[in-house]
């Protein structure tokens, strides 16, 4: 070997030791992972020397950082980068503490694309920004093209309508976040826990006959599943064990409601006599209530025993029978329900409730022209003792028929004490009048263009608007459109995660 040679070999063997040192004397490693499934999110793996505390920092809207304090000390952590911007270089900073106070930063760019050609526009209008309840608005958005084919574009927003999650994954009625801050998804007849990366925790098996619509979470870990009851349609519920999705019980609601009372609003299924569309469990005395779309009416049902403890809505054509438990209407002003979604028991207050009134028709005799008719959430409280029932809130009767939606829709209480309320299935033509859903003559959905409203509102009455959200199609000769499910308000980074 030359002189020249050694000399190149003394120089690489020298840099070669010079960078391994560079390498062990670095404080801590940080590897990124992104996910197909969730194109706004990304995993850190952090290795460090010294035990240290993570905080991550994403730069927000108008210095609106977000900033989050992992819990714990450890010397590996995988650290969930969740709330991308779309089509951005995002510099995320990395902040890593030991426990003697010493701290290390350092910031990684990563790089997301844009959103697909699908999502619309969402417009959005802060009118209250102060009184904006905290967290990212979930919406089970979904777009029908010219023909009326469906695609569903699940997401999350912030308070400015900007997409900070969306999942690339099909999805049915069910996405609801868990107390462990996973995902509980409906694929198929079965229900799936995913994190917010996209990463499948379980799938439970799926359900013997169905599952659609809605599920409830119970506080021993179980759950409360709408499915169907034997050889019949949409009118079962079931509890299955939280854990491995066995059978436990179910309700047959043949056997609590009756039958044979005719419906209202009408379906273009025969078969589809209630139409079950949402629960909620109330753990203070072991109950759920249900939501009976197509008999427009809410219902309580005892848990343990099965048994009919209350009925909320219109007293015509119930049999003898259900007359006890009809609750019966005090003050004013008050009006029924009709064709209602989403049954939510307040979390603190005994006896109150918030649904959704979508309005269909209102009557059975005298039924109001969709251009005259509104839809709303309400909220009743109930006297379970004197089996009486006040109507003490209500929102989006003052709209009229620019928010009437003859299908879907959501109303959730917030923790600030604000209400969510989702007019998910505006229906117009393309005159821009507004229109039900089916055509009974011809027995056919009637042609129209689907937009949504997202509102934020204060529980003063009259409401005051915080937050607006619309989805729109641009082009107002086609009947495509968008539509959102369900609305809820949660966090990105549940608490259980952080300091």
């Amino acid at each position: 070997m030359t002189n020249k040679k050694r000399l190149y070999s003394l120089i690489s063997l020298t840099l070669l030791l010079l960078l391994l040192f560079l390498i062990l004397r670095r404080p801590f490693t940080i590897a990124i992972t992104q996910f197909e499934q969730v194109p706004l999110s990304a995993l850190a793996v952090i290795e460090s020397r010294e035990a240290t505390q993570v905080t991550l920092v994403l730069p927000g809207r108008n210095q609106n950082d977000l900033r989050i304090t992992f819990k714990g000390y450890d010397t590996y952590h995988e650290i969930p980068v969740l709330a991308l911007y779309p089509g951005t270089r995002n510099e995320v900073a990395f902040y890593l503490t030991t426990r003697d106070g010493t701290s290390y930063q350092r910031t990684v760019t990563i790089k997301t694309g844009e959103l697909p050609a699908a999502f619309p526009e969402i417009g959005y209008e802060r009118v209250l920004p102060d009184q904006i309840a905290e967290g990212f608005t979930f919406l089970h958005l979904g777009r029908y093209d010219e023909e009326g084919n469906y695609g569903a574009l699940p997401c999350a927003v912030d308070s400015y309508g900007t997409v900070r999650w969306y999942y690339t994954g099909d999805i049915g009625h069910v996405m609801k976040m868990t107390e462990k801050g996973t995902l509980l998804i409906q694929e198929g007849d079965s229900l799936v826990e995913m994190d917010l990366m996209g990463r499948k925790i379980r799938t439970l098996p799926p359900l013997m006959y169905g599952l659609h619509h809605d599920v409830a979470f119970m506080e021993n870990g179980n759950l409360l599943a709408l499915s169907t009851a034997p050889s019949s349609f949409e009118d079962g519920v079931v509890e299955i064990d939280g854990d491995t999705g066995a059978y436990l019980q179910g309700w047959d609601f043949r056997e609590i409601l009756d039958k044979n009372r005719p419906p209202q609003p009408r379906n273009l299924e025969p078969a589809d006599w209630l139409h079950l569309n949402g629960i909620d469990y109330d753990h203070r005395d072991d109950s759920f209530i249900v939501s009976g779309r197509d008999q427009s009416a809410v219902v309580k049902v005892d848990r343990q025993s099965g048994n009919l403890r209350w009925i909320l809505g219109n007293h015509e054509h119930w049999e003898e029978a259900y007359h006890p438990y009809l609750l019966q209407p005090e003050g004013s002003p008050f009006a029924w329900q009709w064709g209602q979604h989403a049954p939510m028991v307040h979390p603190e207050l005994p006896g109150r409730v918030l649904l959704y009134d979508n309005g269909n028709e209102r009557s059975y005799s005298d039924p109001l022209d969709p251009t005259e008719n509104y839809s709303r959430a309400v909220e009743f409280e109930i006297d379970e003792k004197a089996m009486t029932v006040r109507q003490v809130w209500e929102y989006g009767t003052g709209n009229g028929s620019t928010t009437f939606t003859p299908f879907i829709g959501d109303a959730n209480y917030l923790e600030n004490g604000n209400r969510l309320i989702c007019f998910g299935g505006i229906t117009k033509n393309l005159e821009g009048e507004a229109v039900e859903l089916f055509d009974f003559v011809n027995n056919s959905l009637n042609d129209m263009k689907i937009s949504a409203k997202v509102i934020e509102v204060t529980s003063d009455s009259p409401a005051k608007e915080v937050l607006v959200f619309s989805f729109n199609d641009p082009d107002p000769r086609s009947y495509a459109g968008y539509r959102v499910y369900q609305a809820e308000r949660y966090p990105l980074y549940h608490p259980s995660l952080l300091q």
